[in-house]
């Protein structure tokens, strides 16, 4: 029976879904003998991969201490996710397989999602020690940016006792966001540090989203939808990443001088909440009513219940509403709940029906209708067609 083992950070969201994956294939495809390493407190370690048996390992390489490991067995592992490679022991990324997030797609898809919602404001915050995922997706997020015609505002580097002390950073990163022009879209690198972002501005008295509007990564629901108001956040593909790298380690411990491989895994979507429910509109009246259909689009309001938030005759509204975004007061509540439906669609497996309820559509049949009209494709092949355009993977080898 293979010996495996898995060397994980499983306080970490992406971590367990990636181990959540591993799981799944081996439970087909086993068994395993399995070792897993949690990085827990009162954790024991395997000491000797020798002595144990070990025939191989997956695991993602965040830290020196799991990349000596994984240099120390001598027997085929598959990295996920590795550090910089000066960090890491000479060759140990020519011997194995890597498997990683699609870093330049986490950052524009990042830049996509605010660009949409006419912002030309942006800034980047990065996980506190600058690894290199978090410096690859700033500066992917700052290029985008940069291509439409704006500027990147990066907040960092830190200092030693910052990174080491929230109360103390807390105080720099409050009197930073408090100078950025208003509104700003912030990108941070992932959840935690999102969450600390919108800490920051409930401290500093700045709203948020009108203000500043904050989108991470990684969808951690637990941390998501505990911050006020609730964080919106890039889901990512890593339980399919977890699969793939269990597959690929099955491989090399049952063949010999198996080529390496190099696999980038796209994010699936943005998970759109309130942290992000916000547009720079010039037009007061126009961004009212915009703020109110964002907010309600997935409750069975209609154009009424907008014009009578927005406080102004439907004639008006709708003249200001063709003036400013060239569409109808029907056409924005529409494609509101078309995005939340396409997302839902992509990070879920909720039936169609289910998806239209919770989007604010009377019926399946007439989300079908409105959202055949919008893309040509229906939301059942809209589904299949993501999922098996993130099948195909960007394969690197070197």
């Amino acid at each position: 029976m293979p010996q495996v083992v898995l060397l994980f950070e499983t306080n970490e969201q992406a971590h367990r879904e990636i181990l959540k994956g591993v799981l799944r294939y081996e439970s087909v495809h086993g068994p395993w003998s399995l070792h897993v390493t949690e990085g827990r407190a009162g954790e024991q370690r395997l000491l000797s991969m020798r002595n144990w048996g070990g025939t191989g390992i997956v695991g993602v390489i965040q830290n020196r201490a799991y990349a000596e490991a994984v240099a120390a067995a001598r027997v085929p592992a598959v990295l996920i996710d590795p550090i910089d490679d000066e960090l890491l022991p000479p060759g140990l990324l020519a011997r194995h397989s890597v498997l990683a997030s699609d870093q330049v797609a986490i950052g524009e898809i990042a830049a996509c999602h605010f660009l949409e919602r006419g912002f030309t404001s942006f800034a980047f915050i990065g996980e506190v020690n600058n690894i290199n995922w978090s410096r690859d997706r700033g500066a992917a997020f700052a290029a985008r940016v940069r291509q439409a015609g704006h500027a990147c505002r990066a907040y960092g580097p830190l200092r030693a006792k910052e990174k080491r002390d929230w109360s103390l950073e807390r105080t720099r990163l409050c009197a930073w966001l408090a100078d950025l022009p208003k509104p700003t879209a912030v990108f941070a690198a992932m959840d935690t540090r999102g969450r600390q972002v919108i800490d920051a501005c409930l401290t500093a008295g700045i709203a948020v989203p009108h203000d500043v509007a904050v989108l991470a990564v990684d969808n951690d629901t637990l941390i998501c939808e505990s911050t006020t108001p609730p964080l919106s956040s890039i889901a990512l593909d890593t339980e399919r990443m977890g699969y793939e790298a269990a597959k690929l380690l099955d491989t090399a411990m049952r063949q010999r001088n198996v080529r390496r491989q190099q696999m980038l895994f796209p994010p699936l979507a943005v998970v759109p909440r309130r942290s992000t429910e916000a547009m720079h509109i010039n037009d007061p009246l126009v961004a009212r009513a915009l703020e109110f259909v964002w907010l309600n689009a997935q409750k069975p309001i209609g154009v009424p219940e907008i014009v009578a938030h927005a406080g102004a005759s439907r004639r008006v509204l709708e003249m200001r509403f063709r003036k400013t975004l060239k569409s109808t007061i029907r056409e924005e509540l529409h494609r509101a709940r078309l995005r939340r439906a396409k997302s839902l669609l992509a990070s879920t497996n909720l039936s169609v029906t289910v998806i239209a309820k919770e989007c604010g559509f009377s019926s399946k049949s007439y989300l079908g209708k409105v959202f055949r009209r919008a893309f040509g494709i229906t939301p059942t092949a809209y589904r299949a067609s993501h999922w098996q355009e993130n099948k195909t993977l960007k394969k690197i080898c070197r």
